[in-house]
Parts: structure tokens; sequence; C-alpha cells
């Protein structure tokens, strides 16, 4: 994923001028290769715009942080883009100031393959690829949970750090995340509060009480969850304070969104809490009768949960992701185009919605 920006894009990135990234530059010290050959104009990795926003936050103050929040990305079925939405959020949230942590929860591990890492090569493929050993998946989420069979991890083993130390940190996946699931389930069936496992750990984490999983420098932690109803989805929701869920636009149905209604309200009875609910509309076509109808039907079952911001049908935002191209999510990737435009209205509409910023 070693992808190159000017300085123009870095600047729409960080919603910023061009001279003002220059200066910024300047000031943090932060080093930025230059074109070798023709005009000696910088050209900016990843890390770099990354290390620029952080730098940014901390000298500028340029987002007040008012809470820390857990959220959980879940579609109840898939094909509604929840994934690529995921990737770009897990993006943008940093290049607003804010610490994320994203962990993905769906053993098919389709968000780590969509920052880079592939969840079935081996460390001996890799020698033989010639590939970098951080590429190879060794732990997951699963290695963090006590009393894991298979050998606990701290935190910081288990991490990656796709663009470096300021950009999104993720937990990632593999098929071996599954055995989590078979665990959660054996202990519900000894009458132990498997349900509850990860949200103590996370708020073990956030409290610092554990230096192996310390949560206390992130402001915002994001699960993936995979579209189905099983002990880490539910975990996961019962450790969120909010529930994000996109509903595909051109192939709505209010099954979906009425049966994650259910499940809400079932954890409410059970426990006592559940995770608010935002619905994001993904794919959606302007001045279609049927979406304007399904957007009202929304708006009025749901009422506050529906972002006004929604993500327009665009060849440039793929339902699944290509495992083809090298390529970063698509916020970074084409930062200037318009579906990037719409991903970032929305990261900002939910971080005003959860509360994290005013």
């Amino acid at each position: 994923m070693s992808r190159k920006l000017k300085v123009q894009a870095v600047a729409h990135l960080l919603e910023t001028t061009v001279d003002s990234v220059r200066r910024h530059i300047e000031e943090s010290g932060i080093e930025v290769e230059r074109q070798e050959n023709g005009p000696r104009t910088r050209q900016f990795s990843l890390d770099n715009v990354f290390d620029l926003a952080a730098w940014r936050q901390a000298h500028r103050q340029k987002t007040k942080i008012r809470k820390k929040v857990i959220a959980t990305i879940y579609a109840p079925k898939g094909g509604v883009g929840k994934t690529t939405i995921a990737a770009n959020l897990s993006c943008l949230f940093p290049l607003m100031g804010i610490k994320t942590l994203v962990i993905d929860l769906d053993f098919q591990a389709n968000l780590t393959l969509a920052f880079g890492y592939d969840s079935e090569l081996t460390l001996e493929e890799a020698a033989e690829l010639n590939l970098p050993e951080e590429k190879v998946v060794e732990n997951h989420f699963g290695n963090l949970i006590p009393g894991w069979p298979y050998g606990r991890s701290a935190l910081q083993d288990v991490i990656k750090k796709p663009f470096g130390e300021h950009g999104p940190h993720i937990i990632p996946a593999d098929l071996t995340l599954d055995r989590l699931d078979t665990i959660l389930t054996y202990d519900a069936l000894e009458g132990k509060k498997s349900d509850l496992k990860i949200a103590a750990l996370v708020q073990e984490g956030l409290s610092g009480r554990n230096p192996d999983f310390d949560l206390t420098g992130y402001d915002l932690i994001l699960f993936d969850a995979a579209p189905a109803k099983n002990r880490m989805t539910r975990g996961a929701l019962l450790a969120s304070d909010f529930v994000i869920s996109p509903v595909s636009m051109e192939k709505f149905s209010t099954k979906a969104i009425s049966y994650l209604s259910s499940v809400l309200n079932d954890m409410r009875d059970d426990v006592g809490r559940s995770p608010e609910l935002l619905v994001v509309g993904n794919f959606h076509t302007p001045n279609r009768l049927r979406v304007i109808n399904q957007m009202s039907v929304l708006s009025k079952e749901y009422p506050g949960a529906l972002l006004d911001n929604v993500i327009r049908r665009s060849e440039e935002f793929p339902k699944t992701l290509s495992e083809e191209e090298d390529l970063p999510p698509l916020c970074l990737a084409k930062p200037t185009s318009d579906a990037s435009d719409e991903l970032r209205s929305v990261a900002k509409a939910l971080l005003t919605k959860m509360g994290v910023i005013e």
C-alpha cells in the first residue's frame, strides 16, 4: 500500500489549504520525500498524512474531543457495503484527530484484507514471497480474551499499524477467530455470563488497570462485526455505546433493520441496556421515488437513527473489496472523489451523533 500523494490531495484530506500544509510540515519537522526527477515537489506517504493530522491535533487543537466512544458496525445481511464503510471510517476518524482502534470480528477477515494483511499468509510463505513478517496475521481478538486456550497475547503484540503510529490501529482477524465464538457458546451453556465477557474486557482496558490491554490512548473503539447473530457480535454490541448499521437503498428491506431493532430490544430486556442505533444509507440514488419512500419509512420507524448524510451509488464505491488491487481504502486512494467527500461527511455526522465531537 505504498502510495504517494501530492500536497493538493493532502490538503483535501485534512480539509485545509495547500499553504497551511506546507507551513505545518515545516513547523512539525515531519520529513517528506521530494520527487527525484523534474520539479522537487513533495510526495507524501500515507504515514506522512496521518503524522501531520496527529501533529495538527496536538498543536493546533483542530478537534475538540468530548468523550470516548465504543461502536459496532453491524448489518444483519451482507451486500450493504459494511466492510467498505468500516475501512473508510477507520481512516477518516484519525485524519480528524480521533485516535481510533478498529477490531475485525469477522473470521472471514475482509476488513483485515482491506488494510493489506492476508489472513491466510504464513510466515514461510511471506519469506518465500519476500514479504515482511508484519504482513502475516498471527494473532486476533481471541488472543486478548482471558482464558484463551491457545495462548494469550498483549495488545501491543496483536495490533497492526498499516499507516504508522498515528493512523488507525487494527486488531486483525483470521479463520481461527471462529474458535472464540465456540468458546463463548460453551461458556453460556455452562451458565457463565459469556455475553458480557467482551464488554468487561473493554471496560478493563479503558480503565487502564491492565497494562497488557491498555485502551486509554484511544478516543474511539470500533468493532466490525460479522453479518450474523453470533456470540461475538452480541458481545460487541453489549460492549458498545452505538451500533452503526449501513443499509442498501437499492435493495432496502425493512426486515434487516426490524430484525436488528428486535435484537436491541431483547438486549434491553435481558441486561438492561443496548447500544443506540445509527443508520447509514448506502447506494443511494437521488430523486428515485422508491428511495425517497424508503428514507421516509426509516425516519418514521426509527426517529433520530437515520443520518441525513448518505452515500450515493458510485463505481468508486464497490460493494466488495478486490483482492487483486493493492490499494488503501477509497478515502485515501481517491481523496478528491465525490464518494470520498460523502464518506467524510458521514464520518463527521457519526462523530457528532455519537458525541465524540461537538
